[in-house]
């Protein structure tokens, strides 16, 4: 399977070098694979269209869904630049550790962490993924995404028997109707025992969900509600300053 993986993306390597459209005999004297083993890993690429074939001169060259990852890894490089001191600000003011997470397939992956004074030693770390529902940080994620894309998440991840946490899909929908209401989201010990979890949306120049940021804090460093609204208030506000860096315009509320 890693060999197969590395065969692929030596080919892909090879492909990006030029604007020259390579045929299955210059791939395979280029690589040394075999034209069968080539002939049938661009016949998955073509499907997924990360490649493209010439059918009269029957060559290859690189397909149009590798723009959207390219952007996509572009966006992610952006948003750690402009995260770090935003994160560093986000945990001085709320003394707990804070996260920026994106979404990769169904799940949630932390992108980068910065550890606060009072650090709460979490397995949070940087390329850790979990469930798009599990916890407020992730779940923000899920509840900005296309009306279809949560109905089939709804329909098809909550029954596994390794989804995390078990919730019902009714409950699940609920909950994040009510984040999008109030553009945060918080969990209470879902995954971190005794623990709050605030996050918020932070979206890119389109309007779209690009990534969420948040904390992690434990209820015996919570004084009281003002103290949760306090900082859920200071996560609302990085939110925005990654928005803002992202180059998304918020508009005004009549």
């Amino acid at each position: 399977m890693i060999q197969s993986l590395l065969r692929s993306l030596e080919l892909l390597e090879l492909l990006k070098e030029t604007t020259h459209k390579y045929s299955i005999a210059e791939l395979s004297e280029s690589t040394g694979l075999p034209p069968s083993t080539i002939h049938r890993i661009l016949q998955t690429f073509c499907e997924k269209k990360y490649v493209i074939r010439d059918e009269q001169a029957h060559t290859y060259q690189l397909g149009p869904a590798l723009i959207s990852l390219g952007r996509s890894a572009a966006n992610n490089v952006r948003i750690q630049e402009a995260a770090l001191p935003i994160l560093k600000n986000l945990s001085y003011n709320t003394r707990e550790d804070s996260y920026l997470v994106i979404q990769v397939g169904d799940k949630g992956l932390v992108l980068d962490k910065m550890d606060g004074p009072n650090h709460l030693k979490v397995v949070e770390e940087f390329g850790y993924e979990m469930d798009l529902h599990c916890g407020a940080i992730r779940k923000v994620l899920l509840a900005y995404q296309s009306e279809e894309y949560i109905t089939y998440y709804l329909d098809t991840r909550l029954d596994r028997p390794e989804a995390f946490p078990q919730i019902s899909r009714n409950a699940l929908a609920a909950e994040l109707k009510t984040i999008r209401e109030h553009g945060i989201a918080v969990s209470h010990g879902e995954y971190v025992h005794d623990a709050v979890g605030i996050g918020a949306p932070i979206f890119g120049i389109t309007g779209r969900i690009a990534a969420s940021v948040g904390i992690i804090a434990p209820y015996s460093r919570i004084a009281d509600d003002q103290h949760l609204e306090h900082m859920k208030e200071q996560v609302k506000h990085s939110a925005a300053e990654l928005s803002y860096y992202m180059g998304h315009t918020f508009k005004k509320k009549d």
